[in-house]
C-alpha cells in the first residue's frame, strides 16, 4: 500500500527532460512508483489534474543555521517548495565556536533569542534535530568562523602551527557532518586571509569529497581577479568549487557580463569543475560595515561599534572617506546613499525599510555620520539591502548552464522574532520568482531548465544522492505547483509575504505544506 499516490500531474523530473503527464505513489519517504496509470491503494490521494510536480527545490545558498533554531518549520522556505538547504555559507557557520569565534557568534545569536550552548558541529546538528526540522539540512564549515576560533578577527596571519589548528578544526568539523567549505573572502576575518591558507583548508575538505563555496573577495571592480583565485583555489585543491550568489556589483562593472561567463567556460574547458548559483533581484544583502575600509573592520561588530564611538576615529573615517570615495563605493557596490536601504537595527525599528539618504534627510543629518551612528546604536549589527546591480545582467547570468537557483535567505516567518527585521525578499519569494517572472512571464527559461537549475544541478554539485530528481527510488522532496499562478509576493517594503501557487510540499514522504497551509510536521534530515 502507499503512503501518498498523486495523480494526474505533469511530471517536471529535475533532470531537464521534457515534462510528462504521470502519476506518482510515495511509501516509506521514498518514490516508490511513476506510472502514467498508478490504481495501487494508498493511504492518502492528492490530486493533481492542473498541476506541475516536481522534485523538492534545493537552496545551495542559505543563512537560517540559527533561524531554524527559532523556528524550525522554516516557514518562508517550506512554503516556496524548497526542502533541502544548504547553511554555513559566506565563510560563517555555526561551528566549530572557540574564542573570538564564539563571542561574535553568540552576539548574533542574542538577537534571535539563542542561547549558544554547543561548540562543536556534532553538538549544533543535535540540537537541530530535537525537536526536529521541516526541511532537510546540508552543512557547510566555514572559514571564517575557523579562523576565528584560532586567529581571532584581526589583520594577522597564521603562522604554521595556527594554520595546522585550523586544518585539524576543519577536519574535525567534516567528520561529524559537514560537507564541505564556504568562504566569506569579502568580510572579516576571511579578507586577511592570503590564497594559499585556503587552499591548504580546501585541500583537506578535498578529501572527503566536500565542495568549495565562496562568497569571492570582490564581486565589483576586481570581480574577475576574485574569480580568478577560486579557479586556483578548485584547481590546487582538486575540489568542486561554488561562486556563491554571480553577479556584477556596481555601475562601474556592469557591461562585464560576457567577460565573466567566458571566464566560466574557459575554467570548464581546463578542467576546473566550476559551479554557480544566483539570486533573482537587483539587490543584494549585508552588514552595514561592510562598507568601512578592511582596517576599521577588524576585531568583528562589537569593536567597530566601539571604533565609531571614538570621536576622532570618526574624523579618520570621514577624512577616508573624502578621500577614498571610490573606495567605498567599490566596497558597498552603491552609487549614493539611496541606495542602502536598512532592514534591521533591533534599538531603531522606526529605521527599517527606509535609505540612509532617507534617515540622513529626516534626522536633518549627514549621510555618512548617520550610519556611523546606527553602527554604535545597534552594536555594529545594522543589516541592509544594497541595490548594486542590473535586470539585464540578472537575465543574461541565469540563463548560463552553470548558473543555479540560490536564495542568500534564511528560513524566516511574518510572526514572533523572525518577523522584527524588513529582510531582503528573496528569503520568501526566489523560488517562485523564476517560476513566474523568468519562465512563465519573460521566458527567460523554459520551465524543465528553470527546475533542473532548483534541484538537480545542486544535488549533483553537493553530492546529494537521491535528491533533486524524480524517480523510483529517489527520495520523496516534492512540490506541487500550479505553472499558471506561482509568483512572488515579497517586496523589499514588505517582505514577509508568503508566495502563492503551490499548494503541497512533501518532504521524506511526509506532506509538509498541504493545500497551502503548514501541518505543522518536522520530517527533514541532516544530509
Amino acid at each position: 500500500m502507499l503512503d501518498i499516490l498523486i495523480k494526474n500531474s505533469v511530471i517536471v523530473d529535475g533532470t531537464g527532460k521534457f515534462a510528462f503527464k504521470a502519476d506518482l505513489g510515495v511509501a516509506q519517504g521514498r518514490i516508490a512508483v511513476v506510472a502514467q496509470s498508478v490504481e495501487q491503494e494508498a493511504a492518502r490521494t492528492i490530486e493533481a489534474q492542473g498541476l506541475h510536480l516536481s522534485p523538492g527545490f534545493i537552496d545551495p545558498h542559505s543563512h537560517s543555521d540559527l533561524a531554524l533554531l527559532v523556528d524550525p518549520r522554516a516557514e518562508s522556505k517550506i512554503r516556496q517548495g524548497v526542502t533541502t538547504e544548504i547553511i554555513g555559507n559566506c565563510g560563517f557557520s555555526p561551528a566549530p565556536l572557540l574564542g573570538a569565534a564564539l563571542k561574535e557568534t553568540r552576539a548574533e545569536a542574542e538577537l534571535f533569542g539563542i542561547d549558544v550552548t554547543w561548540t562543536s558541529m556534532a553538538e549544533y546538528l543535535e540540537r537541530l534535530r530535537h525537536p526536529g526540522i521541516a526541511v532537510n539540512i546540508v552543512p557547510l564549515v566555514g572559514h571564517n568562523t575557523v579562523r576565528g576560533s584560532v586567529l581571532g578577527y584581526g589583520d594577522v596571519q597564521p603562522e604554521p602551527v595556527q594554520q595546522a589548528g585550523m586544518e585539524r578544526l576543519t577536519v574535525e568539523t567534516m567528520e561529524q557532518g559537514a560537507r564541505g567549505l564556504s568562504t566569506g573572502l569579502f568580510f572579516p576575518p576571511g579578507f586577511y586571509a592570503q590564497t594559499d591558507e585556503v587552499i591548504g583548508l580546501a585541500r583537506v575538505v578535498s578529501r572527503y569529497d566536500g565542495i568549495y563555496a565562496s562568497h569571492i573577495r570582490n564581486e565589483s571592480d576586481r570581480l574577475f581577479e576574485a574569480v580568478a583565485e577560486a579557479f586556483e583555489i578548485g584547481k590546487q585543491a582538486e575540489i568542486q568549487i561554488e561562486i556563491s550568489h554571480l553577479k556584477l556589483e556596481g555601475y562601474r562593472n556592469w557591461n562585464g557580463a560576457n567577460r565573466l561567463l567566458d571566464m566560466l567556460d574557459d575554467a570548464c574547458a581546463q578542467g576546473v569543475r566550476v559551479g554557480c548559483d544566483q539570486y533573482p533581484y537587483t539587490a543584494g544583502a549585508s552588514w552595514l560595515a561592510a562598507i568601512l575600509p578592511y582596517w576599521a573592520q577588524a576585531g568583528g561588530a562589537k569593536a567597530v561599534a566601539e571604533r565609531l564611538s571614538d570621536p576622532k576615529m570618526r574624523t579618520q573615517l570621514a577624512k577616508d572617506w573624502t578621500k577614498n570615495r571610490a573606495e567605498w563605493e567599490e566596497r558597498g557596490g552603491m552609487r549614493d546613499w539611496a541606495d542602502i536601504l536598512v532592514t534591521d537595527c533591533a534599538p531603531r525599528p522606526e529605521v527599517l525599510g527606509k535609505s540612509i539618504a532617507e534617515i540622513a534627510r529626516t534626522e536633518e543629518k549627514d549621510p555618512l555620520e548617520t550610519a556611523f551612528d546606527l553602527m554604535v546604536v545597534s552594536e555594529g549589527q545594522v543589516g541592509c539591502v544594497f541595490f548594486t546591480h542590473v535586470e539585464d545582467n540578472v537575465r543574461f547570468l541565469m540563463g548560463h548552464p552553470l548558473v543555479a537557483v540560490g536564495s542568500d535567505g534564511v528560513a524566516l516567518s511574518p510572526h514572533g522574532v523572525l518577523a522584527q527585521t524588513k529582510p531582503h525578499p528573496r528569503s520568501y519569494g526566489t523560488f517562485p520568482r523564476i517560476l513566474g517572472r523568468y519562465v512563465r512571464e519573460e521566458k527567460v527559461l523554459s520551465l524543465e531548465e528553470a527546475v533542473k537549475k532548483m534541484t538537480f544541478l545542486t544535488a549533483e554539485r553537493f553530492g546529494l544522492s537521491g535528491r533533486g530528481v524524480i524517480r523510483e527510488g529517489a527520495w520523496a522532496d516534492l512540490v506541487l505547483f500550479d505553472a499558471q499562478t506561482v509568483a512572488d509576493r515579497a517586496t523589499y517594503t514588505d517582505p514577509h509575504q508568503y508566495p502563492e501557487g503551490i499548494p503541497y510540499v512533501i518532504v521524506n514522504g511526509i506532506v509538509v505544506i498541504d493545500q497551502g497551509q503548514h501541518t505543522g510536521s518536522l520530517p527533514g534530515w541532516v544530509l
